[in-house]
């Protein structure tokens, strides 16, 4: 009985020392920096600072922060509705459509600004426009914590910004039973457990983005345009197979006792623990932000920067992409390689925002120094030298300077022009984009996420031995020589860029105060693109073709075993997969003969015979069926 007491009497001071009122959001300037993100209240959500009181003290078992809300204040999300490229871009769309100001307005800031945006529309505005925003200081909160704990179960399948947020002020949480009062008290808002608060539809409320395309003259033409859709990208792959959801690389758990909240101090540790990195791609954004905090109003450090940046050059480099770079044959004025790009996202690379892209830069260096072949070279102003005018088309087969590969989504609009206007885009000219593991052509989501333009007919493209769903592509290179025939140098490289001044250079030939401050910003910044992986190989001139007549194969399509024969002895005989691993080697030094019997392997597919005789060293393509 005597605990009991005393734990009332605990949560009375508790109450009493920590409860308060309802405070209303009041107005803040654009370019004032706050110290924290505000510790203020509509009628619908709390700024992040409310939470800071409970959830920024986290640790993990070795005593090292994982704290909420300090993670997540660095992010795009929380830089959501301050994003400077983002107010731009919507200028840009108003200045092209100024009739339709106050519904382009409304529509963007539903995700960039919800708490704004939704707190307005439910208590009865019609519109919400970015000088409301700017005057709310709630809204400048970008999207916080009360907004993505508290969209109902119900909001499941809705997109574009069409979630609910209930009137009772509940907020879904991952763990049972939660103790409830202090919350409750000192803020208003009831914890509650739902399943449903780790499901990847949470995320597809706003990162599934379908819009209605609009003609050149700003009217409706009744059509649907997919401009982003990584949660469909994520169906259509085999990670949902593997119980690998959004929160899985985005909100990354640990099994880690972690306290979620620091009041009452007798709490126990929960797991698993999800640390709110919501980290992604878009390095470039950060490191603008971080040069610009205070003219930008922003609520973290430049510490705080770092670290999210660190993690998403992390994120990049480690667990997007895998290249292999093959050496395939090499004549007296040709270098023949392939290069296997392997996709290890769980959507499509890129994804999301139509003006992300990545490229591949090859570059072939003989033994002076001299560059024989550059493909992807960028100039001093980041442009890609040699890229088409509209867009790049998809390549299979890369023969020239001129010729690059670029993973991209381009936008049409109706009469089938490239557009970066966003409402104007009506059909993909392009979306070469690798996709992810496991995706289908047969999947009921693919009428959302298809593959355009001439990647539709690359054999390699998503497709291993005549199978799709490899995740991957095959980009082949011939690579002219010029009879020289010293040992060539190498270097395959893919780049990641967040957006490029060719995307830019429409919205840039408008000016609007969001436009100017971002263009001057842009200049300025750091627009190196990311390095994602990077392959290299010495490849050594051995007249490997001179004397093919001397070597035949056969059968040729064989079913497992293959018959050669030489008019001059053969030493061994290499049999190497598409990707350049060998499979087998058969060694006949010591035993050399004109006639050689090998098993290729029983798995279809194409082979490569690497076969040394007495005179020559020769490359066969074999397929086996």
């Amino acid at each position: 009985m005597k605990k009991t007491v005393t734990l009332l009497l605990s949560l009375t001071v508790y109450c009493l020392l920590y409860s308060h009122p309802v405070v209303k959001s009041s107005s803040a300037l654009s370019g004032v920096p706050f110290s924290d993100p505000p510790n203020l209240y509509n009628d619908y959500f709390a700024g992040a600072g409310a939470c800071m009181l409970c959830h920024n003290a986290q640790v993990n078992n070795l005593g090292m922060p994982v704290a909420i809300v300090n993670d997540w204040r660095s992010t795009m999300m929380a830089n959501s509705s301050k994003d400077p490229f983002w107010q731009a871009k919507v200028s840009h769309e108003i200045l092209v459509n100024p009739q339709l100001s106050d519904e382009i307005q409304t529509v963007c800031t539903r995700c960039h600004a919800p708490m704004g945006n939704v707190n307005a529309l439910y208590g009865g505005a019609s519109h919400y426009t970015l000088e409301d925003m700017r005057n709310d200081e709630l809204a400048m909160d970008g999207a916080s914590c009360t907004v993505c704990h508290q969209i109902t179960p119900e909001s499941m399948g809705n997109y574009s910004g069409t979630f609910s947020i209930g009137n009772d002020k509940i907020t879904y949480g991952p763990y049972p039973t939660p103790f409830s009062n202090p919350m409750i008290n000192n803020t208003g808002f009831i914890p509650t457990y739902s399943e449903h608060i780790k499901d990847s539809r949470v995320c597809a409320t706003c990162h599934t983005l379908i819009t209605h395309p609009l003609d050149l003259n700003g009217v409706p033409t009744g059509g649907e345009f997919v401009e982003q859709a990584p949660y469909q990208e994520w169906k259509n792959s085999v990670y949902p197979t593997q119980n690998k959801a959004c929160f899985t690389c985005h909100v990354p758990e640990i099994e880690d006792l972690v306290v979620i909240s620091t009041i009452p101090a007798w709490l126990t540790g929960r797991t698993p623990y999800g640390k709110h990195h919501l980290v992604g791609a878009n390095s470039f954004m950060l490191k603008l932000l971080r040069s610009n905090i205070d003219e930008l109003g922003l609520t973290a450090s430049s510490q705080h920067f770092d670290t999210t940046i660190a993690r998403t050059y992390q994120n990049l480099q480690l667990s997007t992409l895998d290249l292999t770079l093959s050496e395939i044959n090499r004549t007296e004025d040709t270098l023949f390689l392939d290069l296997n790009l392997v996709n290890k996202a769980g959507h499509k690379l890129p994804t999301s925002y139509p003006g992300r892209r990545v490229y591949i830069e090859m570059v072939a260096v003989d033994a002076t120094g001299d560059t024989v072949f550059h493909s992807g070279k960028m100039d001093e102003e980041f442009n890609i030298i040699g890229e088409d005018t509209d867009f790049e088309p998809h390549h299979d087969l890369i023969v020239h300077n001129d010729q690059v590969q670029i993973y991209e989504m381009a936008m049409g609009d109706v009469n089938g022009d490239v557009t970066t206007v966003l409402e104007r885009a009506a059909i993909h000219l392009k979306d070469n984009r690798i996709p992810p593991e496991g995706f289908a052509m047969n999947h009921p989501s693919y009428d959302t996420v298809k593959i355009a333009g001439s990647a539709l007919s690359d054999p390699d493209f998503n497709y291993l031995n005549g199978t799709q769903g490899s995740g991957s592509d095959i980009i082949h290179f011939h690579l002219p020589t010029h009879q020289n025939t010293s040992a060539i140098n190498i270097y395959a490289t893919a780049y990641y860029q967040t957006v490029s001044n060719k995307w830019l250079e429409e919205m840039f030939s408008y000016e609007s105060a969001e436009i100017n401050t971002f263009k001057a910003l842009y200049n300025a910044a750091d627009k190196s693109p990311v390095l994602l992986a990077s392959r290299s190989l010495t490849s050594v001139y051995t007249a490997m073709d001179e004397n093919a007549s001397l070597l035949s194969v056969f059968p040729n399509p064989t079913h497992k075993e293959i018959m050669l024969e030489s008019q001059t002895d053969v030493y061994s005989v290499e049999v190497f997969q598409l990707n350049g691993k060998l499979i087998n080697r058969y060694d006949l030094k010591n035993n050399p003969t004109k006639t050689v019997k090998i098993s290729v392997t029983d798995k279809s597919g194409l082979y490569f015979l690497v076969v040394n005789t007495e005179q020559s060293r020769q490359i066969k393509k074999v397929v086996v069926f």
